[in-house]
């Protein structure tokens, strides 16, 4: 019994080959038995034991099966040109060798370690996404190619990545000498260039897609996922080492989880980015001399306003995942002391200036005599875009408190300060970044068209959730406004005017759809697309009597608009895995616009006639989770418990991460509450179901569409919920709201941050 225990005992001392290939080794000294089999390299022994081979014979595997075989999924002998299976058959022996075994790349240096290895893998749907094109084959590899290569994938970060939203915080200069120095013998490269090759990897691919031979977008999604995980696995390993180029690369890491479905961890690396922040406390300047004058200084130039860029990145990042709701902030533009970023020329030319802060004020330790007469000038595109987060934060915390907000019609409303503060930051926007087509094609030709698209879709996509209020049962408001009678006429004008933005966020990602699939590169433009067919569609069915040849003539001149969405996000599916399943909602409802047909129920007015639209609009285009749909409602006399991911859009950052969670808790709904609903509810006065006072005949509904048609808020698709209940406890009861700031919403400009709490 004890000579057979220690025959079976498992020896962890074989080859590094054999223990890659999780093959049973002999130990043979000078080489193994299966490696002198299979002619390989026998890479030597972690512990050097020697004990007689046994006569009892083994099966053997081989290096690598063939094709026919592998697909027959029978065992193959491994013999070359043909095995000994398809020898026998007559059929024609194939084998893979663009492929290598996925041990060899275990037989990598510090790849085998004493301790079983964890993987962070970015996303399961790697796991579905088919094998890139041979000559792409180089992407898949889990080591960065040679220097060439690299700063091809370098070159397609800068010219896709960098001018988005505010990931331009790489000195482009810099970089390159840090990638010759990662790359030269004996050197390390880090998480940072690891995640930058592989975002520049889905835009070689792209590239190859559209010019050499076409991919299915899954492959172009898979290219360099392998470097993702690498870099993801690093910044998890060092999570104690707080350093601007960790934090750099984790924000790089928000943006590749999000283009590959990975909610769970994008929500999670931007409370990561948040607190790396703070606790590098780059929310203040460097120093009070910030056009480097002084002698002796220890950050260069382009050091600060490196740094500086990586701070506003920081907090866009968390306003898009917050978006104004308490419970989800974590960066305060309060606690931001630093001013905006300059332009894109000075930053690359290492060119010191003074510019505005996010009030548009100027820090106040700068000299009067160091201040510019138009310090403005020295901003650029990446400045109007964080400039406009801050306004619609601010649209976005006015629609979740509309419950004592000021009638929006009333001159001194939010409603009325907001809507004015978005026209006047766009009438702001220099020449140089208005929609024009000749800035459209200067912007392109400086790799910034993706970037300029994105700003003035972000400027449309506010105002559709400021106008939301035009249309309670498309978004999830928790407090409609009551539009009263002689308000019929305001009313009205506020849902053409959300249909206008809709149709003019269609009109611009179509133009830019025009210009290739690399210039819908930003992870938001799938929502605000797939927001603005809902937008259209819902006016369409809902918002206007189809009868009237008016209507027929405008749903005509819409469908061109909803067909340019559809295409549009079809094209983001190489850059975004959310694209698809939003493309094949958006074409479901299309096709449903011209097959379903309104239902006229004859009332005992024959003047005032209830008309029912069929709802083509879907909640949310993903299966609903079972977990989530019986809602449990709160016992009769007790107080309901909330939670965010009940009145948030299903298709935000915080409800899609909570689908992966099998844990979560759920605690009970909250009691639905018709009041105020302002469509069909009994409590609405002047437009109510029967059309009474106002004469504007609104769809009735009936059950839980009465309460919300729509739940998506259309704000965002990966953002988490505008229209949440916010976690303060202090309201005003007179006047405006503190919360309502803006660019000229601050009287005396006293706070540097603004009027948030």
């Amino acid at each position: 019994m004890d000579t057979a225990r220690r025959r079976n005992k498992r020896s962890r001392s074989g080859c590094n080959t054999c223990r890659a290939r999780k093959v049973k080794c002999d130990e043979r000294p000078n080489g193994c038995s299966n490696c002198d089999r299979l002619q390989l390299d026998c890479s030597g022994y972690g512990q050097s034991i020697s004990r007689p081979a046994s006569s009892r014979p083994r099966a053997t595997r081989t290096f690598r099966s063939c094709t026919e075989c592998r697909v027959g999924r029978t065992k193959c002998s491994g013999e070359r040109p043909v095995c000994a299976r398809c020898r026998d058959r007559g059929t024609d022996c194939r084998y893979a060798d663009g492929s290598a075994p996925a041990w060899q790349r275990r037989l990598s240096p510090g790849s085998i370690p004493s301790a079983p290895n964890r993987s962070f893998p970015i996303s399961s749907a790697h796991a579905e996404m088919g094998p890139a094109a041979p000559a792409l084959a180089w992407l898949e590899s889990p080591h960065l190619p040679e220097k060439a290569k690299v700063a091809v994938l370098v070159e397609n970060y800068f010219s896709h990545i960098h001018p988005i939203r505010c990931f331009a915080f790489l000195h482009r200069p810099s970089f390159l000498r840090r990638v010759d120095e990662e790359l030269a013998p004996g050197s390390t490269p880090t998480a940072l260039l690891y995640i930058v090759c592989a975002l520049g990897a889905q835009f070689h691919s792209l590239e190859y897609s559209t010019v050499t031979e076409p991919l299915p977008p899954k492959t172009v999604l898979r290219s360099g996922h392998c470097w993702a995980e690498k870099a993801y696995s690093m910044i998890l390993q060092e999570l104690d080492k707080i350093s601007i180029d960790n934090l750099m690369a984790a924000q790089f890491l928000y943006d590749y989880a999000l283009r590959v479905n990975n909610f769970a961890q994008a929500f999670m690396l931007g409370g990561l980015t948040a607190r790396m922040a703070q606790a590098l406390q780059i929310n203040l300047e460097y120093s009070t001399d910030v056009l480097c004058q002084e002698p002796g200084r220890n950050l260069s130039i382009q050091e600060r306003e490196s740094r500086r860029r990586l701070m506003w990145a920081c907090f866009v990042t968390d306003a898009l995942l917050g978006s104004g709701v308490d419970q989800l902030t974590l960066i305060s533009e309060r606690d931001i002391k630093i001013q905006l970023p300059c332009s894109e020329r000075r930053f690359l030319q290492e060119s010191p200036c003074i510019t505005q802060t996010l009030n548009g004020n100027i820090l106040g330790f700068i000299r009067p005599e160091a201040i510019p007469p138009n310090p403005e000038e020295n901003m650029g595109i990446m400045a109007s875009f964080i400039q406009h987060i801050r306004i619609r934060k601010q649209v976005l915390r006015y629609i979740k408190h509309l419950d004592t907000a000021i009638p929006p019609w009333l001159p001194n409303s939010e409603f009325t300060i907001l809507d004015q503060a978005c026209t006047e930051w766009h009438d702001s926007l220099p020449l140089n970044l208005q929609w024009t087509t000749s800035t459209i094609y200067t912007r392109k030709a400086s790799s910034q068209l993706g970037a300029l698209v994105l700003l003035h879709c972000s400027h449309h996509q506010t105002l559709c959730d400021l106008y939301r209020l035009g249309a309670p049962a498309l978004f999830k408001l928790r407090s409609a406004i009551e539009f009263p009678p002689e308000q019929s006429e305001y009313l009205l004008k506020m849902r053409w005017d959300l249909f206008q933005a809709a149709k003019a966020l269609a009109a611009i990602i179509g133009e830019a759809e025009s210009h290739g699939p690399h210039i819908l590169s930003d992870t938001w433009l799938p929502t605000i697309t797939y927001d603005s067919s809902r937008i259209m569609l819902y006016y369409l069915t809902q918002l206007i009597d189809p009868r009237e040849q008016e209507s027929k003539d405008l749903v005509v001149q819409t469908i061109p608009y909803l067909q340019s969405n559809i295409r549009a996000l079809k094209a983001m599916q190489a850059l975004n895995a959310t694209s698809e399943s939003l493309a094949n909602a958006a074409e479901t409802m299309l096709r449903r616009l011209g097959s379903e047909a309104e239902i006229a129920e004859p009332s005992s007015n024959s003047t005032n006639r209830r008309i029912t639209h069929t709802n083509i609009v879907p909640d949310d285009p993903y299966p609903p989770d079972p977990d989530d749909v019986a809602g449990r409602q709160s016992p009769p006399g007790t107080p309901a418990q909330s939670a965010p991911d009940y009145v948030l859009n299903p298709l935000t950052i915080y409800r899609m991460a909570r689908r992966t969670i099998p844990e979560r808790h759920a605690p009970e709904r909250i009691a639905s509450s018709r009041h105020g609903a302002g469509f069909g509810g009994s409590s609405s006065s002047g437009l109510s179901g029967n059309g009474t006072g106002s004469g504007i005949s609104p769809p009735m509904l009936t059950g839980a569409d009465e309460l919300m048609l729509f739940t998506s808020d259309l704000g965002w698709t990966w953002q988490p919920a505008e229209t949440a209940i916010g976690s303060g406890s202090a309201m005003e009861n007179m006047g405006l709201h503190p919360w309502v700031g803006g660019m000229r919403l601050q009287g005396d400009g006293s706070d540097e941050g603004g009027a948030f709490g």
